[in-house]
């Protein structure tokens, strides 16, 4: 990967950390606030922020894919020679880009759908909650469509692209979440708290399972099999985010079947202090997930290794 191509990779990470960010803090508000208990201050208080955090997570995303448009135009630009580097070349070659390329339609949409997230997110309510939540939902979608699985020909494609917008959201809610619910155990205390871990915990299991198997429905389709799991680039970051996403799981198990119970025990500030700390790791390696999902979005798939050599990316 050259310089542009790094450059696209990071700003299509922060693309990716804004969009899922602003999901799991509207989907929070939504979904695990109103279970928290009869504390209206507290509810009112934590719906505030998270509409704040929505909000701030939008103009990033919004932001990276401004960023991810000019330095994708870099790279096209490169690739066709000329003045690449000159402004009036990247806004040429971006406009190209929207005008007759998927990929940039793609990139064109989801920004609208950002900004339209954006303008709802402020209101007040669940309506306007939900209105945010459907815009943002459109964003990763088209996300999910101008991936490599959803740029292959014929039903093969319509189908990764389903099961690859089934992996964005799913992650939304979980990884999404962590944040919010760092958020909130930092306000209540230790019996308080079970009940907000519980009802997070449902979802995020269900999320897991989903993410767990869209991963191993896409690997399937892109990798390649076992010698370019080993040998491409793009194998090998499968691999990295595979050892991520495990010891990810493995924080979440940890506060599920040990800290979650001692949550309502004689012992439960001790608990609510280890998942404290542990929710700090696990948003850690959560960036480290996403970071590998940007760059392998700028890589060959598997699929394409051959003899050593990477064809050039779709």
């Amino acid at each position: 990967m050259n310089g542009a191509e790094v450059a696209a990779a990071v700003a299509r990470f922060a693309q990716i950390l804004g969009m899922i960010s602003a999901f799991g803090a509207l989907g929070f508000r939504l979904l695990v606030l109103p279970g928290v208990g009869r504390d209206e201050a507290l509810v009112a208080e934590m719906a505030a922020r998270l509409g704040l955090l929505a909000q701030a997570s939008l103009a990033f995303a919004l932001l990276g894919g401004l960023a991810r448009l000019g330095w994708q135009a870099a790279v096209v630009g490169d690739a066709g020679g000329g003045e690449a580097g000159s402004v009036s070349a990247l806004v040429a070659a971006a406009a190209d880009m929207v005008a007759l390329t998927r990929f940039g339609q793609f990139l064109a949409l989801q920004w609208l759908a950002l900004a339209l997230a954006l303008v709802l997110s402020p209101g007040r309510g669940r309506p306007a909650a939900c209105a945010a939540l459907a815009g943002l939902t459109l964003a990763l979608v088209l996300a999910a469509g101008s991936g490599h699985g959803a740029a292959m020909p014929g039903w093969r494609g319509d189908v990764l692209w389903m099961v690859a917008s089934l992996h964005v959201l799913a992650a939304g809610v979980w990884l999404g979440g962590l944040a919010p619910l760092s958020l909130l155990l930092r306000r209540l205390p230790a019996p308080a708290a079970a009940a907000a871990v519980a009802r997070f915990s449902a979802l995020a299991t269900i999320a897991v399972a989903v993410l767990a198997l869209s991963a191993l429905a896409q690997g399937a389709a892109l990798i390649g099999g076992l010698a370019a799991l080993a040998a491409s680039p793009y194998g090998r970051l499968i691999l990295v985010k595979t050892l991520l996403f495990l010891t990810l799981l493995g924080f979440g198990a940890r506060n599920r079947l040990l800290l979650l119970p001692a949550l309502a025990g004689a012992n439960g500030p001790i608990a609510l202090r280890a998942l404290r700390r542990g929710l700090g790791w696990a948003m850690a390696l959560a960036l480290a997930v996403l970071l590998a999902a940007s760059f392998l979005g700028s890589l060959a798939p598997g699929q394409d290794f051959r003899g050593g050599d990477t064809l050039a990316a779709s």
